[in-house]
């Protein structure tokens, strides 16, 4: 694993950041349906940073938090999650490979995860093992191409990405359990991306409640 990275688990840094109450959807309706999926209180909060290069040392304002709370070990987020049997889980800037460290460890009890600004992360098919999964969060990828198979997460209930560009594949929606679900391709300039993937899957989803697609050719409860 890459050492040029600095890997952030303490509690305080978090609460003196703007992480603390990361945004999660535009979508109100997802209050309405999933209440407990909005007000979260992350039981685990992870970040995966690039060290600093010199350059940026010499900074006037430069921000030592890397530093000041972080490890280039990220062995230190297992020590984190001893003993934590985490629900609900956030996690910054991690990589594919940085994702896949952690996901064993989190796998039987993670029933909410948040991929906040993580968009090398381009495969998600080991969420399928994940039983308890209630929830995923998504805000900017622009890897990600198709869902998991989601034939094992029989708990799932919401899915809400925003912020993303390339998902091309949602057929594995077609006999989940899922309930509620938000595409939204708008960037920071609200700009959208046309859609890619075939929106009559949703159609055929048993148990949908609401949906939320925001795209430049498709417009659903944005």
């Amino acid at each position: 694993m890459r050492n040029d990275y600095y890997y952030i688990s303490d509690p305080n840094y978090f609460e003196d950041s703007s992480l603390k109450n990361p945004i999660r959807t535009h979508d109100h309706a997802l209050e309405t349906y999933f209440p407990e999926f909005c007000a979260l209180h992350y039981d685990v909060r992870f970040v995966a940073a690039p060290a600093p290069s010199p350059e940026e040392k010499t900074f006037l304002f430069y921000n030592d938090y890397r530093e000041q709370y972080g490890s280039t070990d990220i062995q230190s987020l297992c020590d984190a999650l001893e003993n934590s049997n985490p629900k609900c889980v956030f996690l910054d800037g991690f990589s594919q490979k940085q994702f896949l460290f952690v996901a064993p460890k989190i796998k039987d009890t993670a029933e909410v995860i948040y991929f906040f600004k993580c968009p090398r992360i381009k495969d998600l098919s080991v969420l399928s093992q994940f039983k308890n999964l209630k929830c995923v969060h998504i805000f900017w990828n622009n890897s990600l191409e198709t869902l998991w198979n989601m034939k094992d997460n029989r708990q799932l209930k919401a899915i809400s990405f925003d912020a993303i560009t390339k998902l091309g594949n949602i057929e594995s929606l077609r006999d989940s359990s899922v309930e509620y679900v938000r595409f939204d391709s708008s960037d920071n300039s609200g700009n959208t991306k046309p859609i890619l993937f075939d929106p009559s899957v949703l159609d055929q989803m048993p148990h949908l409640k609401h949906v939320s697609l925001v795209y430049t050719n498709c417009l659903i409860n944005p």
